[in-house]
């Protein structure tokens, strides 16, 4: 279960990715070449982006490749380095329950508004904050079992 939640979410990152990539390049073929903007491009790129960011998120802190300030962790004696890294899941988990929560309160905000050009209820798109905080929870719940 764990093996399919991590590809399906790498796997998310890689098309939201290749989305961007080609919703960008359309729009600037629209805007360079048939000289009329397709108007929906911008909205499209702004929510994969998110999307990705939270995603993207997850899957760095289920790498272990999260900004850490090794340089300080290493100049720590051996017993304090085993206990500041010891710590790093639990400031992960702490801050992912503040993004969860404010990412809720932030989809309750957007349920009444949709994206000016599509439509689409703005709230699908501040869901990325809740679903990545969750998943960057979840996988430092997991990286503090390994420890």
């Amino acid at each position: 279960m764990k093996k399919l939640l991590d590809s399906g979410v790498e796997w998310a990152c890689i098309l939201l990715l290749a989305a961007i990539s080609v919703d960008l390049l359309l729009g600037i073929f629209s805007r360079y070449v048939l000289e009329a903007t397709f108007v929906w491009y911008d909205e499209v790129a702004r929510a994969c982006f998110m999307w990705l960011v939270f995603l993207g998120a997850a899957v760095a802190v289920r790498r272990g490749a999260h900004f850490g300030l090794h340089m300080f962790v290493e100049m720590l004696p051996p017993q304090w380095k085993r206990q500041t890294l010891f710590l790093t899941p639990f400031t992960i988990i702490a801050f992912s329950a503040a993004l969860l929560w404010l990412g809720f309160a932030l989809m309750r905000h957007g349920a009444a508004q949709t994206t000016a050009v599509m439509g689409m209820p703005v709230s699908w798109i501040y869901a990325a904050m809740p679903v990545g905080a969750a998943l960057m929870a979840l996988y430092a719940s997991l990286l503090f079992i390994k420890k």
